[in-house]
This record gives C-alpha cells, sequence and structure tokens, in this order.
C-alpha cells in the first residue's frame, strides 16, 4: 500500500511539473504580444511598432529558434498582423500567413504594381523604417496600401504592417512612359482599378467602353466577378460573354489563362490580332483580380512559338 501511494506521489509529482512547464512555456510565448504596455489597434501605427518590436524582444529572451517556431504559428496572428522574420542571408524563415513564402529570396519580392519591396526591406536597419505600397488585402479582397515597419536586430529583419483603404482621383496618378511598355501596362491598369474605386464599377465600364479611351495599343477590359464581360471597347461584342470562353488566333484557352489572375497579379502572354497592325503578334496582358473584378490590358510584341506564359 505504501509503495502504490509512492507512486501516485510520483506520477502527480510529474504531471505537475509538465503542466506548469506547460504553463511556464504558455507564459512565455504570449506575453509580447499580451502585454498591457502595447498600444490599441485604434491606433495602427503605434500597434505595428509595439508589435514588431514584440518579436524582438522574444528573439532577444527566448533565441531564434523560439522565436522562428512561434511567429510560424498562427497563434501569433493579431487580425490583420502578422510577423515575419528574415534571416541574414535574406531568406524569409517565419510567416504565419502565406507560409508557403517562407524559404523566398526576399530580394525577389514584388507589390502588385511592381514596387521593389523586398530591396526596400532589406534596407532596414536597427533604427527602423515604414514602407508603402500596394497590396492584395486578403480580408477585403482589394488592393489597399500596406503600411510595414521594418527593423532589424542581429542580422535578422522583423516586420508586420496594416492596411488602409486606397482610394485615389485617376487624375492624379504619376505618369508612366510608353518607353517601358510593361511599366505602362501595369499603371494602366491601376488607373482603371483607382476609376472603380473613385466613380464605382458602372461608370469605370462605360469609360472603358468608349473607344476614344483607347489609347494607342492600351485598351482596358474589365469583368465581373463571375469572369462576364464589362467592357471591352475594341470588342465590343465580348460584352455578356464569359471571358473563359475566349480562344486565341491559334485555339489556345487565352481566356482560361487570364481568368486565373488573382489578387497578387499575373502575366500572361499568348498570341492575338493587334489592332493597329492587324497582324497576330504576342501580346503581353496584365491581369489583376480586385473586389472580385477583373481588370486587365497588355501591349504587343513580335510573335514567337509556343507563346503561352504564365508568370505571377
Amino acid at each position: 500500500m505504501k509503495n502504490f501511494l509512492f507512486i501516485l506521489f510520483l506520477v502527480g509529482l510529474t504531471m505537475f511539473s509538465i503542466m506548469g512547464c506547460e504553463r511556464s512555456i504558455t507564459k512565455q510565448m504570449i506575453e509580447p504580444i499580451a502585454s498591457p504596455e502595447m498600444p490599441t489597434t485604434d491606433d495602427p501605427e503605434a500597434f505595428t511598432i509595439a508589435f514588431v518590436q514584440a518579436a524582438v524582444d522574444l528573439y532577444k529572451t527566448e533565441g531564434r529558434e523560439f522565436a522562428i517556431a512561434y511567429y510560424n504559428d498562427l497563434a501569433s496572428v493579431n487580425g490583420q498582423w502578422y510577423v515575419v522574420i528574415i534571416d541574414d542571408n535574406d531568406i524569409v524563415v517565419s510567416r504565419a500567413v502565406l507560409p508557403e513564402r517562407i524559404g523566398r529570396d526576399t530580394k525577389n519580392s514584388v507589390g502588385s504594381d511592381g514596387y521593389p519591396v523586398g530591396l526596400e526591406i532589406l534596407k532596414a536597419t536597427e533604427q527602423g523604417h515604414w514602407i508603402n505600397y500596394l497590396w492584395n488585402n486578403p480580408e477585403s479582397d482589394k488592393l489597399e496600401l500596406k503600411r510595414t515597419w521594418v527593423i532589424r536586430y542581429d542580422g535578422y529583419v522583423f516586420l508586420s504592417g496594416y492596411y488602409e483603404p486606397w482610394h485615389p482621383d485617376p487624375a492624379t496618378l504619376p505618369t508612366v512612359s510608353k518607353d517601358d511598355p510593361e511599366a505602362f501596362t501595369v499603371s494602366f491598369v491601376y488607373e482603371a482599378i483607382a476609376r472603380y474605386e473613385f466613380a464605382g464599377v458602372q461608370a469605370t465600364a462605360a469609360y472603358y467602353n468608349d473607344p476614344t479611351n483607347i489609347d494607342g495599343q492600351w485598351y482596358m477590359f474589365i469583368t465581373d466577378p463571375n469572369d462576364t464581360f464589362l467592357a471591352h471597347a475594341v470588342r465590343p461584342d465580348f460584352i455578356g460573354t464569359d471571358l473563359k470562353d475566349i480562344s486565341g488566333p491559334d485555339g489556345t484557352p487565352v481566356g482560361r489563362e487570364i481568368a486565373k489572375a488573382t489578387g497578387g497579379g499575373a502575366w500572361i502572354e499568348y498570341a492575338w490580332h493587334n489592332p493597329e497592325s492587324g497582324e497576330v503578334e504576342l501580346k503581353r496582358t496584365w491581369a489583376i483580380r480586385h473586389d472580385g473584378y477583373l481588370f486587365s490590358s497588355g501591349y504587343y510584341e513580335p510573335v514567337v512559338e509556343d507563346a503561352m506564359i504564365v508568370s505571377n
């Protein structure tokens, strides 16, 4: 009987020790986020700075591996705020949201508008700095202005950010030269999205259905969330039809490829009739989703064989 009671005592002591350790570890892990000194999300700028500093403090007190593991866990996410950690080789090592980007080289990261986000991130110092760029907000499914606070500690980069609505007047957007047709195409599409935010879908569709708003080889085509054409000044017969049913002159499923575009945007290359030259040429189209709608435009280059390439 005494031996039995002694065994129960040992088991109880062991369970107490294990549970005590678990509580201790849990407390250590949530303390940086739940600190009463943290600003509230009502002040998103101050909250973001404190949120990132909490990650740096966790790294300092608990070590690199602990911090990396914690910020790879969805438990570390607070609404739209999550911490990304980049190692001293510029590789993403922590990202609870979109974890498929772990292992990527940060230098290759660009915003939806082509802004070199990765290169700006890697300029981080121990004093920290803000980066502003357009990015798809997964909660609203819209392009919005993302404000990201970036700071470096011990060779590692820590960052987080928040979104602000993007409602610019199309007339105030910067002018991009046609000498860089790729950059001009992206800006042409972004002007259409800005017009949508500024004036609404009906006014935007009417604007881009007007042939006078074709700019050389650049014209907009817009589809609704069901991929039905709302605007296409060059091919008004497409209005009301399904983008996914459109094929190129060689029979390639052009429409289905374009319809795959997400809020991150994609370039699609395919053979298409150039309305200016009347010839079949290689068309490079930039397509991006915003609020469910698809906005697309492109430019032409000399045709090449097997021209069906999609890049995000």
